[in-house]
């Protein structure tokens, strides 16, 4: 039977030229391609990204049922968030960060600072390790898809031990804190991503640290409203640690994963405008009054002082990390960096 168009008995290379496609054809159809890429890829990378925080999100949810199992073990009493260094009787807190303030996670797993021997039990106390026994999983301290940064610590060839990549950090105000004196435990975090936009290899360190460097171990180091936590007068009772490569605390997108005292879990929002600008109310929804740039760096941990106290009258600490927040501070009683 002949092809519509083509007489009987034609050349076949008359029949092959004209099923072929033309340039215009082909062009046309280039187009399409690219106009259901420019559209879906983004779609598909906003999947990808959704994916990656979801995984960390239940990662992290995982640690916080974990947390609420050591409580029960611990007469309700919260692990600790550092280590103490019994070479100079204090605790390993200040600033700035270094790799001796750090905690190996697993302890042991590194021969830096005889890590993998004498200092090993003094970091078998830190919360992250603290609490394996109830994780039974490194991995649920990764925050999924970010890159890793590396201080270059030695492996130690004593333990054998493999370093974990470490994102999630623990509320420093709740070291050896009591469960039961949180006013707002629905509110107020107890872990979230503050290893910045990054995994860190094989240490941690809690965010923000209650400032116990000169506390001795004959005085407890606890939060203590309106005074520093060793029981004296200093302006600052906490440090705020900048870590790594990243500046940034926008894990994905603009947020970052966080669990809760009550140990739920959601995503949270970290909003604020950009330096030299001043955000004044946002104390009670996010830890950071303003940033650096648009990149997600911050640059202003709100500092506040007792409910109802004039500020710089007191001790100050971190409104939105305070355990005994009732998270309706004012502008009165905050410092939000000048504003």
């Amino acid at each position: 039977m002949p092809v519509r168009g083509i007489p009987l008995g034609a050349p076949r290379e008359i029949e092959m030229r004209n099923r072929a496609f033309t340039l215009i054809e082909l062009l046309v159809v280039i187009a399409i391609i690219a106009i259901l890429a420019a559209i879906l890829f983004p779609v598909f990378a906003q999947a990808k990204e959704a994916a990656k925080k979801t995984a960390t999100l239940s990662n992290y949810k995982q640690t916080g049922t974990a947390s609420s199992i050591y409580l029960a073990d611990s007469d309700d009493v919260f692990p600790l968030a550092g280590s103490f260094n019994p070479a100079n009787n204090q605790w390993r807190t200040g600033w700035p960060v270094s790799d001796s303030v750090l905690n190996a996670v697993p302890d042991g797993w590194t021969s830096s600072r005889s890590r993998d021997t004498t200092r090993r039990a003094e970091e078998q106390i830190f919360v992250l390790n603290a609490m394996q026994p109830y994780m039974k999983n490194y991995g649920l301290m990764e925050a999924v898809g970010l890159a890793k940064f590396s201080y270059g610590a030695a492996q130690s060839t004593v333990t054998n031990l493999r370093p974990a990549n470490v994102n999630v950090s623990f509320n420093g105000m709740l070291h050896a804190y009591s469960g039961t004196a949180i006013n707002q435990p629905a509110r107020l975090a107890m872990f979230w991503g503050g290893m910045f936009k990054q995994n860190l290899e094989g240490f941690g360190i809690s965010q923000p640290q209650l400032d116990c460097a000169g506390t001795s171990a004959g005085a407890a180091c606890r939060f203590i409203p309106g005074r520093d936590p060793a029981g004296g007068t200093s302006a600052y009772g906490y440090v705020w640690y900048g870590l790594g490569n990243s500046g940034s605390v926008w894990l994905y997108g603009r947020t970052t994963p966080m669990v809760y005292a009550d140990t739920h879990a959601k995503v949270q929002s970290l909003n604020g405008p950009i330096w030299p600008l001043y955000a004044t109310g946002n104390v009670n929804d996010n830890p950071f009054s303003s940033f650096s740039d648009t990149k997600g760096s911050p640059y202003w941990m709100t500092d506040c002082v007792n409910p109802g106290t004039a500020k710089g009258t007191q001790t100050y600490y971190p409104g939105f990390f305070r355990p005994d927040s009732e998270f309706n501070f004012t502008s009165t009683e905050c410092d939000f960096g000048g504003g």
